[in-house]
């Protein structure tokens, strides 16, 4: 293989074969070149684009470079959610052990948290015990028994997929919807779910902030998954403002679990609710156990207010050595205390949030990463209690900061504030579901 010769194709805008892309993975996975040469090569692929097949053969080769789960002998439907990143998306954490009560069996892979997007793992190992790091048979034992399992992407799954990652974090190629898609979808479709559903958010705190551009990508990651065989549907969500109340680790996660206990649905933020039900049924949709998404919403609902997705989020987060207390308020997690408020400077209606800035605010009491390796203090955290459209007066609290460190508190507070535009107006409310696909 001449590596040259495949940038020299790309560089000026040729096609690549499966052939030619498949040599070119496994020769990355091998140490067959330097790395200086693949970077070489997403810089080519990020200027010139990659045809449908290219990018459906780049995925291809990245999901052959390790295993691939096989989970045929389970007599529920698998099933699995993936969500392009926000501020305050702790959606997964309710989702796995709803959509396990509807009957699915749910194996998740997931991702920690880096700049201002949170990390499901980073949530889940606020729990005392839990353990995201289960062998393949071990998750397999946790999925089979309980309908659900989150853990890390492990290094045998799609590995190609990290290596590649890696450099195009140091080379500015990350924002190319052909590498996106086939790095999204190696690792999902190496997972082995027969349907999935992509969250993917739209706005000012997510990665894709214009909903023509997340069109694209949509087509494209449904293109592939079923070109493999899968089952896809996208939800674009609006992400212009934070999700739910709590942004952070414990306190999401403990916001989560909280909303999933029978009767507290209707006092949990309704546009966690909102999103979480239509997520949810749109994976029982797609796996077969409805007819239709108003008689799935239908099941969500009542698989919540039932008390089964509690039921199956206790068994589950107990099957992976996880310790809750689902007797006490904070469910036995460590959630710093509401130190600092953020208050409206002055009177009127709440007109924008800059969300990327709050969840990057997070870093001022060691909530969010700076660089990979930054370890974190899981139980600080943002609680944003005013949504866009509010009407405010001034002095009143629009968050609360949560921390143990008052002076980091105070900052954390002070870039917050400089985040949240207050106007004699309110302004247009964006809908929390701005399209699906397929349309629903």
């Amino acid at each position: 293989m001449n590596v040259v010769s495949l940038i020299e194709i790309k560089k000026r805008g040729g096609e690549l074969s499966t052939v030619q892309i498949d040599e070119l993975i496994a020769g990355l996975t091998a140490d067959a070149f330097p790395d200086y040469q693949m970077a070489a090569w997403l810089m080519s692929v990020w200027f010139q684009g990659m045809t449908d097949a290219e990018t459906t053969a780049l995925t291809g080769a990245m999901l052959r470079s390790g295993q691939e789960l096989d989970w045929a002998d389970l007599e529920a439907p698998t099933a699995d959610k993936h969500s392009t990143g926000g501020v305050g998306d702790k959606v997964s954490l309710l989702l796995a052990p709803l959509a396990a009560a509807c009957g699915l069996a749910v194996p998740m892979l997931s991702g920690r948290g880096l700049g201002h997007t949170g990390g499901t793992l980073d949530k889940l190992e606020a729990i005392p015990g839990y353990d995201i790091h289960l062998s393949n048979d071990a998750f397999r034992r946790v999925v089979d028994d309980q309908g659900c399992a989150i853990v890390g992407q492990g290094p045998d799954i799609a590995p190609a997929d990290g290596r590649i990652y890696a450099l195009r974090d140091v080379t500015g190629t990350v924002d190319c919807i052909p590498l996106i898609t086939a790095s999204i979808m190696s690792k999902k479709l190496a997972a082995g779910p027969r349907s999935i559903v992509i969250d993917l958010k739209v706005g000012n705190g997510a990665f894709m902030t214009d909903l023509e551009q997340a069109r694209e990508l949509a087509r494209r990651l449904v293109m592939v998954g079923e070109a493999y065989g899968r089952r896809m549907a996208v939800v674009f969500s609006d992400m212009s403002q934070p999700l739910g109340v709590a942004v952070g680790h414990a306190n999401e996660t403990l916001e989560a679990f909280t909303a999933l206990k029978p009767g507290c649905r209707a006092a949990a933020p309704q546009d966690l609710v909102a999103l979480t039900v239509e997520l949810t049924a749109h994976m029982v949709l797609l796996a077969g156990r409805s007819k239709d998404l108003v008689a799935a919403k239908a099941l969500v609902i009542e698989a919540w207010d039932s008390g089964r997705a509690f039921e199956h989020t206790l068994a589950w987060v107990a099957a992976q050595g996880g310790r809750l207390a689902p007797d006490r308020d904070d469910l036995g997690l460590d959630v710093a205390p509401r130190l600092v408020p953020v208050e409206a400077v002055r009177s009127g209606y709440i007109s924008d949030f800059a969300s990327r800035e709050i969840g990057l605010a997070l870093g001022e009491i060691g909530g969010a990463r700076r660089t990979v390796t930054d370890a974190l203090d899981l139980s600080s955290g943002v609680d944003v209690l005013a949504v866009r459209g509010d009407l405010v007066a001034v002095g009143q609290p629009l968050a609360w900061i949560r921390s143990r460190d008052r002076d980091a508190a105070r900052r954390c507070a002070d870039r917050i504030a400089a985040a949240v535009t207050i106007d004699d107006d309110a302004g247009p409310t964006p809908e929390l579901v701005l399209d699906t696909l397929p349309g629903a």
